[in-house]
């Protein structure tokens, strides 16, 4: 491929106007996505932590609680994986977003 035609791929895949802001739209949701993981995933260790814990020291009562707590964790982990995406006006059957320049 010769280069005025590299450089004609090029501008014709740049982000502009409406397009830009609907990509950092979608990078900020996305990044959110990945913070709020993190997040859940942290307290579950951390729940985990207080489990073995309390199971080591024979406080079985406890046990009940933390297993719920790390439950509802995982549950709002699936609902963040399956359900939260970005939206746009163009889906596709999956719910997938597709990009409009191509």
């Amino acid at each position: 491929m010769n280069m005025q035609a590299e450089f004609k791929t090029f501008q014709r895949n740049l982000p502009t106007g409406n397009n830009r802001k609907s990509k950092t739209g979608h990078a900020a949701v996305w990044q959110a996505r990945l913070i709020m993981l993190v997040m859940i995933n942290i307290a579950q260790l951390w729940i985990l932590a207080a489990t073995i814990d309390a199971a080591l020291a024979r406080r079985y009562s406890v046990l009940i609680p933390l297993v719920i707590a790390s439950g509802v964790c995982f549950i709002i982990t699936l609902s963040i994986i399956r359900w939260w995406r970005p939206t746009s006006g163009q889906k596709t059957s999956t719910g997938y977003v597709r990009d409009s320049d191509r």
